[in-house]
């Protein structure tokens, strides 16, 4: 958990550096190009697992976190190029090598409550993003500066990530057990029968292919994957708009700094736990059946951010919001397992269900971004992320 929850604290914070980037250090870059940092880190999160499977497969995990551990902390950006090779491309391959194994290691080690266990450990870092988003506000606002802020925020990611691989340690299975090896290699005997006789009938049988084993497999795309692929494209394009822009926009409306200061980790705490009781109630009821009610609410509650320009109403929106914001994220994966058959290969469907919400996420908050403009003009890009969110709810992109 200290490694996830590590790797997501800057990803999650986000919003405060784009406040800062565009306010004071990146102020002749327009917003759009400062959401390209963000969006990258979220494109490589996602979609990096599928190319690193294969290195799990291998065992490689630790050494693939140890890598993604140390890309994580090199950053030193003084102009926008390096802040979006460093921060955007190679903190985004950092986050992306530990994302997946700790997933791996999460359905390796629990059995039962799955779901349960991979909203839990999410969980881990928007708790995180609460303390560093706060952090991050009294940082670059006082009197250590920018560079010195980063370090610091450095040095904890570091610390954090070297307990977390040292925390880190595979699942002994059957497989790995010389001993369940050694009965399985033993030869059967049956009704008296010798071993040489079996070992014939064996060689026999397996010589002749039995009909049932050619291409009895179901196929990898089907009707209801395509459609929650389609729906995974359109979420992600206003997932994280108000997570980016949020403390943003309750500056240009004049909403007491204070408080815009605390946005972002109340978004992240109430993110925390929906990322944990929907995926215990999803447990119970089924993941698809709380993962639909769950993204319809969560979309018409973007449509909101309109009109949060006081207190009272952008506390309740950072509430409700990051709640429901946090079921789409954690049950997004246990939905598609959901809708798998037992004998496909669930982790490579896993992998390609998050290429198009990495995609999505590429391009969704730089959109926003442009459609706001240095004219500030907000109802575009909430418009076009809410929309984008209505779009994805189950009966208007397609049917499950």
């Amino acid at each position: 958990m200290a490694s996830c929850c590590s790797s997501n604290l800057q990803m999650s914070a986000f919003g405060v550096m784009q406040v800062y980037y565009v306010q004071t250090f990146l102020s002749h870059s327009s917003v759009s190009a400062i959401s390209w940092i963000g969006s990258i880190q979220t494109l490589l999160d996602l979609t990096l697992g599928a190319f690193l499977g294969p290195f799990l497969d291998r065992g490689y995990l630790r050494h693939v976190v140890i890598g993604g551990s140390t890309l994580f902390v090199i950053w030193y950006p003084e102009k926008y190029y390096q802040v979006l090779l460093s921060q955007g491309i190679g903190m985004g391959l950092g986050i992306g090598s530990i994302f997946l194994p700790t997933s791996v290691l999460i359905s390796q080690h629990f059995k039962r409550r799955k779901a349960l266990a991979m909203g839990i450990v999410p969980a881990g870092g928007s708790l995180g993003a609460v303390v560093f988003s706060i952090a991050l506000n009294y940082l670059f606002n006082g009197s250590l500066g920018f560079g010195w802020s980063i370090r610091v925020t450095a040095f904890v990611c570091l610390s954090l990530l070297l307990v977390g691989n040292l925390l880190l340690f595979d699942p002994h299975s059957a497989r790995d057990d010389p001993t369940a090896q050694d009965v399985q290699a033993k030869p059967a005997y049956t009704n008296g029968a010798s071993s040489e006789g079996a070992n014939e009938k064996d060689l026999d049988a397996s010589a002749e292919p039995a009909e049932h084993d050619k291409d009895t497999s179901p196929p990898l795309l089907d009707s209801k994957y395509v459609c929650i692929l389609v729906q995974g494209f359109l979420t992600g394009l206003g997932l994280w708009f108000p997570s980016s822009y949020v403390q943003l926009f309750a500056e240009q409306k004049g909403v007491d700094q204070q408080l815009s200061f605390y946005s972002i980790a109340i978004l992240n705490v109430a993110n925390a736990l929906g990322r944990i009781l929907p995926n215990w109630l999803g447990d119970r009821w089924g993941a698809l059946e709380v993962y639909v009610p769950c993204l319809v609410l969560n979309s018409g509650l973007q449509f909101a951010l309109l009109g949060c320009s006081t207190s009272y109403g952008l506390v309740l929106f950072t509430i409700f919001y990051g709640f429901f914001s946090g079921a789409a994220v954690s049950l997004y994966l246990p939905a598609v397992a959901s809708i798998s058959a037992e004998d496909v290969s669930i982790g490579k469907r896993m992998g390609i269900a998050l290429f198009p919400v990495g995609i999505a996420g590429l391009i969704g908050t730089p959109i926003g971004g442009a459609l706001i403009g240095h004219g500030y003009v907000w109802w575009k890009g909430i418009v076009f992320a809410a929309v984008s969110r209505r779009l994805s709810e189950p009966g208007r992109s397609c049917r499950y």
